[in-house]
């Protein structure tokens, strides 16, 4: 299939929509809670987060949100470029793409991040994708999610 612009971001509005974004916002939580832990637990002070702060994090994960400049605000902004909005500025974009990158792939001994393949084929790796190289780079991948 043959795309335009237009189209592309229309169909990726459609694919994205808040459901999309609150399940992939979740995976992500769940993923950086599971790694929080288990830096906690390295360290041996496991026990170092309150209940407050446990009850707080359970409130981000179900709501989704977080007050502030944080991962979620991150992930939202990219979705929206996803979606078709147009960017802040290109050092903002980079902004929110480090602290995905870094937040998921860098592991502590590394300077920079590992991103495995398969994180391109997710809601927030195309988003990446898209905010780095322009809605065209994802072409090929929007005309096999359309023909599936």
């Amino acid at each position: 299939m043959e795309w335009t612009r237009e189209e592309a971001f229309d169909f990726l509005k459609e694919l994205y929509d808040d459901q999309i974004m609150q399940q992939e916002k979740r995976r992500v939580f769940k993923m950086l809670h599971r790694q929080l832990y288990e830096r906690l637990d390295d360290l041996a002070i496991n026990q170092a987060i309150s209940e407050k702060a446990e009850r707080q994090l359970y409130l981000f994960k179900e709501f989704t949100f977080m007050p502030g400049d944080n991962i979620f605000q991150s992930m939202r902004y990219l979705f929206l470029i996803a979606r078709g909005e147009m960017e802040i500025e290109r050092q903002v974009t980079r902004k929110h793409l480090q602290r995905v990158y870094q937040s998921l792939f860098q592991p502590a001994a590394l300077k920079n991040p590992i991103i495995p393949d398969s994180f391109w084929e997710t809601p927030l790796g195309i988003a990446c994708q898209i905010a780095e190289e322009g809605v065209e780079s994802v072409y090929p991948l929007l005309t096999e999610m359309k023909e599936s």
